[in-house]
């Protein structure tokens, strides 16, 4: 488990068990929802440092993500996804040159006003605290996440911004590619795949100069689900790989790549990042291990499929796996990049860690 995490539940006394608590917390307060985000962007507005900067005609749009960021708060495991979840709001926080005090503010405001539903039912305390409580821990990682972009961006490593928006560009796309069955895709994944590219924004200068755009990737998506024909797919296609061409580019993701895979294999041997969930089954170790392929070298995956029976030779990585007693395989191809055989060297090397990991876990069982 990330070590950030691991210190705010201990700081903050986390329980493994106050999910279903908070859940239960949310549904207490849903009813108050609407009321509370009124008077929150009325207390707001009423100050002419938020008046200054926050558009009027954009409210109702600020008030529904404020309420489904609460609902994610209160309704997930505080785990490495909600974390990044806060994370990133912080980030856009940053680029949009915010203060952290006036973000510390809202969060002080907003929950000052959850306890004032306490005076209308003092039965609503507990659950009040609760909320309060995660509420005050999101400040606090928002603080944190927003001076740690502070410290890269003014650092000779920003660069490390391309890592982390390439790297999400080609999973994303992965994910969709899976989705497309004849040149025709569900809009379902369309709106999945373009939520992704959303969420990117906060790198579009980073990616411009490595030579993707974003905007026309959005075109090019919507051409494809349009007309739903091969041309179209591989003008989309073309857009997002052909800056792997780039030498310069290739290179410094693939230096990248090989020091985030030897953190990564501390965690898998270590701190078993793949097998450290209590409800920890099949699927979710199958989704540790793509998650954990994506986040080191999701740029340079062609395709990661999981199998339960003997492949071919047909790829180029194959890995036997046992998970309790179930047998399965691994398999992945690697794109037709620069640096392909020490890439595929590099992400075998990470398979193992994770290989050895399942074993022990099996054996210990």
């Amino acid at each position: 488990m990330n070590t950030k995490i691991e210190l705010i539940k201990e700081i903050y006394q986390l329980k493994d068990d106050d999910l279903e608590k908070r859940k239960e917390a949310l549904e207490k307060i849903k009813p108050y929802a609407n009321d509370i985000m009124d008077k929150f962007y009325e207390k707001l507005l009423s100050k002419d440092i938020f008046a200054s900067f926050i558009p009027i005609d954009r409210i109702p749009e600020l008030k529904e993500k404020q309420i489904k960021f609460v609902v994610a708060l209160l309704s997930e495991p505080f785990d490495e996804k909600l974390y990044n979840k806060i994370a990133k709001v912080a980030v856009v926080h940053y680029h949009i040159k915010l203060d952290p005090i006036y973000m510390s503010y809202g969060y002080h405001l907003l929950s000052e006003l959850i306890l004032e539903l306490s005076k209308k039912d003092i039965s609503l305390l507990p659950y009040i605290k609760l909320i309060v409580k995660y509420l005050k821990i999101t400040d606090a990682v928002m603080s944190e996440e927003y001076f740690a972009q502070k410290r890269l961006s003014e650092s000779p490593y920003r660069a490390n911004n391309l890592f982390i928006a390439i790297n999400e560009l080609h999973m994303a796309f992965m994910r969709y590619k899976k989705a497309i069955k004849n040149y025709t895709i569900d809009e379902k994944y369309k709106i999945e795949f373009e939520n992704s590219l959303d969420g990117l924004k906060e790198y579009r200068e980073i990616l411009l100069e490595a030579g993707l755009d974003i905007s026309v990737i959005k075109h090019f998506a919507t051409e494809f689900f349009n007309n739903h024909d091969i041309k179209s797919y591989e003008t989309l296609k073309n857009a997002i790989q052909t800056p792997l061409n780039n030498l310069s580019v290739t290179s410094y993701l693939t230096l990248d790549s090989s020091l985030s895979s030897i953190r990564a294999m501390t965690d898998i041997i270590h701190q078993r990042i793949v097998t450290n969930d209590k409800n920890l089954n099949l699927e979710k170790v199958k989704q540790n291990i793509f998650d954990i392929m994506g986040q080191n070298f999701g740029w340079a995956i062609e395709k990661i499929e999981f199998l339960d029976y003997e492949p071919n030779n047909s790829y180029e990585i194959i890995k036997h796996l046992i998970f309790e007693d179930k047998i399965f395989f691994l398999c992945i191809d690697i794109k037709n990049v620069a640096n392909k055989l020490y890439i595929t060297e590099s992400v075998d090397l990470l398979n193992e860690a994770i290989k050895i990991t399942l074993y022990i876990i099996s054996r210990q069982k």
